[in-house]
Parts: structure tokens; sequence; C-alpha cells
């Protein structure tokens, strides 16, 4: 695990600075605390921070081909490394070390760009072609590790993190419109877009080539959503549970301490349960739990480590709401509204106190419909279409007359929706609208995340009932609010987090099973739970999904009211032109007044003024 960054002036042939690549590395030492490495030949620089997982003697970066014509920095895993070295050795190619990076170089000389079809594992790559003068990066399928990009007059910059590009002034930090507008109505910005104007982000599954023929964007790989009739349902559970199998034994090759996650929820306890079984140790088990009972799985956690006999390690704690918040944002270098990030923030910290890799149960919930939104869709889905259309132009109606503090008054608005719109954004994307100022939103014309996100679910529209929705989730949602969570706040204490849900194997299975396999009778993620009843304590697979929760509610109205009441009048936010700061002071108010619960839209409007506030010093512009 590590951060990869690079500068390739393709366009102008202008020398890259090493000092720069350096600069650039700085950025991201938290990511690579063990070591450093660059290359730097005319109009190409590379860089990396390493965090040492596997071969911690000779794994540094960058890693050169035999001849030195091909080099590569990378960051993630490739858990298939051992498999692809065997290949590779029988063909004839010389290894100089016993780790990962060391198989890209070699399976680029086999088979060129191709090559990223031939690793299982989570990964940002960069390949360099001194004999073609070409550059290759690549992102793993579901999107687990990171990958920006800018062009600028020179070339194309890259890193792992935003903060990488902005050491390269040419990038610039105008803020992207549509990508404000999408974080209001998602909670998160989807790739490709980034809150910066000229910054993207590589897609899941994404290809960028630069070479003397210009850049070209690809995707290796698109998950195949349409449902397999003629599965047999006691067969494919067979070959899941061995799917799931391998995918945990691989996901355990490490030369550092290893534990897991164990929220006490389904997926972090199937995870835990089959290292139990590879492992001829106790497996090391981390939880988190904050002083409210209202919020605790502690007792299903406490459950599956005795179960198991797991040495198990727990932690209560009492944030601190302000000093995380400016934490976060710090991490994230960009909006993000998504509070289970706190959590996530302490569990890594106290997992790294005791090992460097961690396993987690992230993926279950989109391949295996564990969200209770799938099956409210499934619900609303019963109304026939005329029905929704009345239901529709009624709900109109009560809506505009219903005071907008009235209960209910998001629901009438949301009942006319198309299923698909409904599922996105349901309101969210109206109220983007009511929060953002007319003079900022003016330029978008009629622009609209569900216009802008809707192809996954079209091309996934196949007829069966969830699939669309399940598409959706793992185009975006998964790699874009709890991937990029993940990822942040792992890497903040130099953890490396690893999913085997997230097994591209185990997503394709998944993608090809109907409904009925995965929410049955009310019940979410029903095929785990049912493969997994009698290795799992009854009252894990009983209990209702929680995630990680916080009582943000309440911190809105107490310990960050202050800090919510100063964003609403810092002249910084005002001055920005923004937001409509009326509706804002309006949604405050009603929150605190304990009318509406507007915790959602006050944390990504804190959160975003707090990023606004932090990036200030730089000369900040709307485009």
């Amino acid at each position: 695990m590590c951060g990869i960054t690079g500068i390739y002036h393709h366009l102008s042939g202008r020398s890259v600075d090493a000092a720069t690549i350096d600069r650039m590395c700085a950025q991201i030492v938290h990511r690579g605390p063990d070591d450093q490495g660059m290359h730097v030949a005319d109009s190409l620089g590379i860089g990396m921070r390493r965090l040492s997982i596997i071969d911690l003697d000779t794994g540094s970066q960058p890693i050169f081909n035999e001849d030195r014509t091909v080099v590569t920095v990378f960051n993630g895993e490739l858990y298939n490394f051992q498999e692809l070295r065997a290949d590779l050795l029988a063909r004839g190619h010389t290894f100089a070390t016993q780790g990962d990076t060391e198989v890209i170089v070699h399976l680029y000389e086999e088979y060129g760009v191709d090559f990223v079809t031939q690793l299982n594992g989570m990964f940002a790559i960069a390949v360099w072609d001194a004999r073609e003068e070409r550059l290759v990066l690549v992102r793993d399928r579901l999107g687990q590790k990171p990958l920006y990009y800018a062009e600028t007059a020179d070339g194309l910059v890259f890193g792992s993190e935003l903060k990488c590009l902005l050491q390269v002034d040419e990038v610039g930090t105008d803020i992207d419109r549509q990508a404000v507008f999408h974080y209001f109505s998602l909670g998160y910005i989807p790739h490709p877009w980034t809150i910066y104007e000229r910054v993207r982000q590589l897609d899941p599954g994404g290809r960028l080539i630069v070479d003397r023929s210009g850049v070209r964007l690809d995707r290796y790989w698109t998950l195949d959503t349409h449902v397999d009739a003629t599965l047999v349902y006691e067969e494919t559970a067979e070959r899941l549970r061995d799917l799931l199998l391998d995918a945990v034994r691989l996901r355990m090759i490490s030369d550092v301490p290893l534990g897991a996650f164990l929220s006490g929820g389904v997926d972090s306890s199937i995870i835990v349960s089959l290292m139990a079984q590879v492992s001829s140790q106790p497996v090391k088990t981390f939880h988190i739990d904050f002083a409210h009972e209202e919020y605790s799985e502690r007792v299903y956690a406490r459950a599956v480590a005795e179960k198991f006999g797991t040495d198990h390690h727990e932690l209560v704690v009492e944030p601190s709401a302000i000093e995380v918040l400016d934490e976060l944002v710090g991490f994230f270098d960009e909006p993000f509204g998504d509070s289970s990030a706190i959590p996530t923030y302490y569990v890594s910290k106290l997992t790294r106190q005791h090992v460097t890799v961690a396993l987690a149960g992230d993926g279950g919930d989109e391949s295996f419909g564990g969200y209770e939104r799938y099956q409210r869709i499934l619900d609303r889905r019963q109304l026939a279409g005329p029905l929704r259309s009345t239901l529709g132009g009624v709900g109109g109606l009560i809506h505009r007359v219903l005071p907008r503090s009235a209960p209910g008054r998001r629901y009438f608005r949301s009942l006319g929706m198309p299923q698909h719109a409904f599922f996105m954004v349901a309101t969210a994307e109206a109220e983007a609208r009511d929060l953002l100022s007319r003079e900022f939103l003016e330029p978008l014309g009629n622009f609209s995340t569900f216009a802008a996100l809707r192809r996954p679910m079209e091309a996934a529209d196949c007829g069966d009932a969830l699939t669309p929705y399940s598409a959706f989730d793992l185009h975006y949602y998964l790699p874009d609010d709890i991937l990029t969570k993940v990822d942040r706040m792992s890497m903040a204490h130099s953890l490396e987090l690893r999913a085997p849900l997230l097994d591209y194997r185990v997503v394709e299975l998944a993608a090809k099973m109907p409904a009925s396999w995965k929410i049955r009778g009310g019940t979410t993620k029903w095929i785990l739970k049912d493969l997994f009843a009698d290795s799992l304590p009854e009252k894990v697979t009983a209990q209702r999904k929680w995630g990680f929760a916080l009582p943000i509610e309440h911190w809105l109205r107490g310990e960050l009211r202050g800090v919510l009441e100063d964003a609403l009048a810092d002249s910084t936010v005002v001055d920005s032109g923004i937001f409509n700061m009326a509706e804002a002071r309006a949604l405050a108010e009603e929150h605190f007044a304990g009318v509406r619960d507007r915790t959602s839209q006050l944390w990504n409007y804190l959160f975003f003024t707090r990023w606004l506030q932090q990036h200030s010093r730089r000369p900040v512009a709307t485009a």
C-alpha cells in the first residue's frame, strides 16, 4: 500500500523538475511512511510513498523490468501475484524482488496495455514505457484505490490524492459547479468529477493511455449485470462460499501483522468466520463504540468474537466533533458528506495500534441487497405506473401547500418521480437547488444529477427488480462514497484495509443472481444469511442493519451549533456567492428548534463550508 504521483510533459517536452515530484510525494506521507522513491527522466517524472506490507527488504519502488525500459509505481495489493509470478518465471522473466509490484512490469512486457486484465486486487498503477514513450494509468475494477489526473498545457499530472496535483500551479483551483451540485444532491462527488474543474478522477475499471498520439480513456472492465436465469441456488451458493473463502485466503497474505474490523454486522462477521477457518492463530478483531447505547452494536461483535475465539479489542470513544471535522476536511481534500467517516477514522486508529493490515466487510450491501432502501424501492415498485402518476400530481399539490416544516412534505414531493430518479436522489436534487444561490446555478441551466448519472441504471434495466439500483450503487455510491471513506480514513493512520467481498469474482457472481436470492420476505442479504446461518450467532443474522452511526443530529444542536452558526455568517462563505443564505439559515433554525431533522443537509453544508474556509488561502474561483 502506498501513494503514487507523477508528471508527463508529453505536449511541451519540457523536463520535469525532481523537486516538484518530491513535493507531490510529501503530500501523501501518511499513505506510505516507510519509504519514498522517484524516477525522473526528461519529460517524465513519477514518485511514490510506500507502506511496507510484502517483501519488506526489496520491495521499494519504482521497479523496473530487466533492461530498465519499463518502470512502474503502484498503490495497492495484487492478491494473485504468486500465481502470476510463477507463470512469468515459466515464460523466462527474471525477478529481482519477492513482492507483488514487479509482476506488473513483466505482465506489461507480455500483454502490453492489457496487462491489467490479469490482476486480482485493489490498485492504482502507473507504467512508463520508455521505448514507446507511453504512460499507462489504470485503476482497479471497483475503485478501491483512488487515482486523479489533470491535463495542463505541458501534459498530464496525476496522483493518489488531490493535494498532490495542487502542487502544480497549472492545475488550478477553480471550483466545478457541476461537482458542487452533485455534492449537495448526493452527499459526495461522483467520478469523474472532483471539486476542482480541471481535475478528474479515473473511473473504476478505467485506463488512461498517454503517448505520441495523444490521451485516450477507456474501460478494461465493465460489470455484466444481466441476471443468469440458468443459475441453480444450491450450486451457486456453494460456489459463492468457495469464492469467499479463497478471497479471504488471498487477502491474508502479508509479511506484517494482520487483523479484521468487526462491527457486529453480517458482512464483517462472515469475514471473521472465514479468517478463523484459514488462520492457525486467533484472529485479531477490532470494534469501536460510542458512549450512546442507542448506537451500539457491541453485543453482536462480542458474540462473534467469542464464537470464533478472536483476540478482540474494543474502544469506547467520545469524539470531539469540532476536532474530528477539521481533520476529516484535511484528509478528504474535497467536500464529503458521509458522517460515518468519523467512526471509520476511529476504528482505523485503534486497529493500527496493533496491526498494519485489516480485512473488512465492505461491498456486501451493494452486491447482496443489504440496504433498506432496496426494500423501499421494491415496495414502491408495487404501485402501478398510472397510480404513481395520479399520486404524484396530488403529492406535488400537497407539497406546495404544506408549510416547509410540515412532516411528510418531502415524501409528497417525491411521489410523482420516476422510479430511477426516486432511488438516486429522491428529493435531494430539488433541495440542492433551494440551497444554492440563483447566481451560482444560472450557468448550469437544466443540469441534473439524475440525468448525468442515470446510464448505469438504464444499462442494467433487464427486468429484474433490484439490478438497476444495485448497479448504480456499485458504479457510483460504492467507489465515490464508501470506498473513498475507507481509503482516506485507513490511510490517515497508515493502515491497509482489504475487502474480500470486493473480489471481482464475487461481485461478478452476485450480479448474475436474481433479486429473490438477495431480498426475501423483508430480509436483506438473504443468500449470505442463509449460507452462513450455521456459522454465525443467530442474533447477528437476525438483527436489522445498523452501519456506523453517530449522534450528528444532536451535535448540530449542541457542540457543533456554534460552528454551524459561524458558518452561516462567515465572510468567506457568504462572499463565495455559492449559497442562498436565507435558505441555509432557515434549515438551521428548523433543526435547532426541533421542528425538522435537517441533519443530512446541514452536515453537508458544514463540511463544505469548512472545506471552503480551509482552502481560502488558495485563489478560489467558480467557472
